[in-house]
Order: structure tokens, then sequence, then C-alpha cells
């Protein structure tokens, strides 16, 4: 009896880590309508936050793609270290790419987790 216990602690166990595992996907029609900005343009600065997995990054903004901004750089956090979380790539000086923004009361945020779809290093220079 002890064992046949343990052996339903054990698939009710993984069962229910398989269902807590498993992630919703975006489809690529709704990406766009989630932000209200967005925008072409290059990293510039980069500051990792002390004793957290986050980083302030501060891009320029080359173009507009959806919204109207009068803004030249947007600052908004990434999650980048300790895994996975947020799915936020790591971003350094440099990197150019689209950002999909949402602007809230002047400040910007990603518009949904991995909101950033960087370009291949300098196609475009």
């Amino acid at each position: 009896m002890k064992k046949i216990s343990c052996l339903l602690f054990s698939v009710v166990f993984l069962a229910a880590a398989v269902n807590a595992s498993r992630i919703m996907r975006l489809p690529l029609k709704e990406l766009p309508g989630k932000a209200n900005s967005i925008v072409l343009g290059e990293v510039i600065k980069v500051i990792p936050q002390d004793n957290e997995n986050l980083d302030t990054v501060t891009i320029k903004i080359d173009a507009v793609l959806k919204g109207e901004l009068e803004d030249k750089e947007a600052t908004f956090v990434l999650s980048t270290r300790g895994g996975l979380k947020d799915f936020d790539p790591q971003l350094k000086v440099g990197n150019q790419g689209v950002f999909f923004l949402v602007k809230k009361n002047g400040t910007f945020e990603k518009a949904y987790w991995g909101s950033i779809a960087l370009f291949p290093k300098n196609n475009f220079n």
C-alpha cells in the first residue's frame, strides 16, 4: 500500500509540474497591438541594477514605426540575468533593433516579455 501511495503521489506531482511549465505563446499578429510605440533604435546605455537581475537600458530612437513620439531617447528596465525570467535579451551598447514599448505617464515599459527584435551585428552601418 505504501508503494502505491508513493507512486500515485509521484504521478500527481509530475502531472502538476508538466502543466506548470507550459508557456503561453503570443501570436505574431497580436504583438503590434500590445505596444503603443514601435521604434527603431540603438542601445546607448546599459546600467545593471545592484543585487537584482535587472538592467536599466536607454536607447536612442532613430525612427518611429508606430505611435507619435517626440522623445529622442527611451529608458526602460529589462530582466536579463539569473535565468529566463521574462525572456528578455541581455543588451549591450551598440545593439540595434526594433523595440515594442508602452509609454505610460511619461515613462517607457516593454509592451510584453521579450518585446525586442535585435538586428544582426552592424548590418546597417
